[in-house]
């Protein structure tokens, strides 16, 4: 039940087989009201949130995903009140923090500004268990998600990874919850460097950090950007004991998406984690299904797109 994630992890055949595909629906963490992408019928409007929670619920069953990634109230009503993850093989996985880089409220400001640590769950909350007579009777999730951002700044950087390392640490200690790490890039101290730059930058930052850390410190998987093949490749060759995805991003195009997803894995990754890539485009389940296709390699990138198109038409 809910364990898809944890059976890949374990058997590196079937991950090198069929890599990680994490629907990241977690966006109510960074936006707002227009932030849930677009529902096209009976006319188009931007999804409520009962709308939303109807997308993942059926996204859930529809079965191409591996993971869900919610935020923590979107947690409670899926994993702790409707407890759909107890029938379904899906992985349920929780939001863990929402660093100020990626506050993005209408007219805000936040994201022009170094980025901050921000906890949204206590670790004592983090499994969503039930309890009966001061005895846990049932634990619902066993995964979150803590990101960062490092912007090559000392004071805010050095903030930033004492946060990190203190929760890391603190979950190393829990005996059925883990994290997984995701690292942007520099959101403010770019100081004229280019992408491919940056992800070297992000690359050996994320090495350095996991160098603090014990084994059962450390994530399950680190989330970060696709910048260029080489860097990517250097990432992911320079220690196997660490398993590295990758972000979607912003929606650019349905072929962009497959090809990206296809990138990854053939450069070394183990693990997407796409959200307005998949809730914003024209049918969200149909290209979650040509991106399982395409990450198992069922199909080429061509192939994937063409028949995803060929459905939209149909629909």
């Amino acid at each position: 039940m809910g364990d898809r994630i944890f059976q890949k992890l374990a058997n590196p055949e079937l991950l090198n087989r069929s890599p990680i595909f994490v629907f990241a629906a977690d966006p109510l963490a960074a936006g707002g009201v227009q932030g849930l992408g677009m529902e096209r019928t009976p006319q188009p409007h931007y999804r409520t949130r009962p709308e939303f929670l109807q997308l993942l619920r059926t996204m859930t069953q529809d079965g191409f995903i591996d993971g869900l990634l919610m935020t923590p109230a979107d947690a409670e009503v899926l994993a702790l009140q409707e407890k759909i993850f107890d029938h379904s093989p899906v992985t349920p996985c929780v939001r863990m923090n929402a660093e100020t880089g990626i506050w993005n409220p209408r007219f805000g400001q936040y994201r022009q500004q170094f980025s901050l640590p921000f906890q949204t769950v206590p670790l004592t909350d983090a499994a969503y268990c039930e309890e009966m007579a001061g005895r846990v009777t049932a634990c619902h999730v066993h995964i979150g998600l803590y990101s960062i951002t490092l912007n090559n700044d000392v004071y805010h950087d050095e903030r930033t990874l004492n946060a990190y390392l203190n929760f890391a640490k603190a979950v190393g200690k829990m005996s059925t919850f883990y994290h997984f790490l995701e690292v942007f890039l520099p959101n403010v101290n770019r100081k004229g460097l280019s992408d491919e730059q940056c992800g070297a930058y992000v690359a050996d930052s994320i090495v350095r950090t996991m160098s603090y850390l014990r084994q059962r410190e450390r994530p399950l998987w680190i989330k970060t950007e696709f910048t260029t093949p080489e860097i990517w490749r250097q990432l992911c060759a320079f220690d196997p004991t660490l398993i590295i995805g990758a972000l979607g991003g912003p929606r650019h195009s349905a072929r962009r998406t497959l090809q990206l997803a296809h990138d990854v894995v053939a450069n070394g990754g183990k693990v997407i984690l796409f959200g307005r890539t998949v809730f914003e485009e024209d049918n969200p389940r149909l290209i979650a299904k040509a991106l399982r296709a395409v990450l198992d390699r069922s199909q080429s990138v061509e192939e994937a797109h063409d028949e995803y198109q060929r459905a939209l038409r149909q629909t």
